[in-house]
């Protein structure tokens, strides 16, 4: 079972961008199912990564900015990017309350980050909302600031 986890586990993830479609906005429900599907096999997990994503999750410095667009209800997510103007776009493209958010975190540990995924517009970086709570709390900083559009 193990041998097969990550791989489907990616078939999964990549054909479920909008998490709400299956947890609608129990977000204490998808973050616990989530958190728990990613402790699954953490000596594995690579495997979830293609061979070029792992590179570029390693090549990262060890703390990185990394930002996630959104609004209020949604702010405290499980992707987040790199690319602060993306973060922005998706913010503004999908806050339904039309009051976008962009949370900013300074100072994370690379190591906070769970797996690295190729996409067209920009890397997705998969990284536990408690997890980012809790880092930077001690670790780095956390802004928000609405988006203006």
């Amino acid at each position: 079972m193990a041998s097969n986890y990550w791989p489907r586990l990616r078939e999964i993830w990549d054909e479920s961008k909008r998490h709400y479609r299956y947890f609608g906005s129990d977000l204490e429900t998808r973050d616990k199912n989530l958190g728990e599907i990613f402790s699954k096999f953490p000596e594995t997990r690579s495997s979830f990564m293609t061979e070029t994503e792992r590179q570029k999750l390693k090549d990262l410095p060890k703390t990185v900015t990394v930002f996630r667009g959104g609004q209020q209800s949604t702010i405290a997510g499980w992707s987040w990017t790199l690319d602060k103007r993306e973060a922005e776009r998706f913010g503004s493209a999908n806050a339904s309350d039309n009051r976008p958010l962009l949370a900013t975190v300074t100072g994370l540990s690379v190591g906070a980050i769970l797996a690295l995924i190729e996409n067209r517009d920009c890397d997705e970086l998969i990284i536990d909302p408690l997890t980012i709570t809790l880092e930077t709390a001690e670790f780095a900083d956390i802004t928000f600031e609405r988006i203006l559009t």
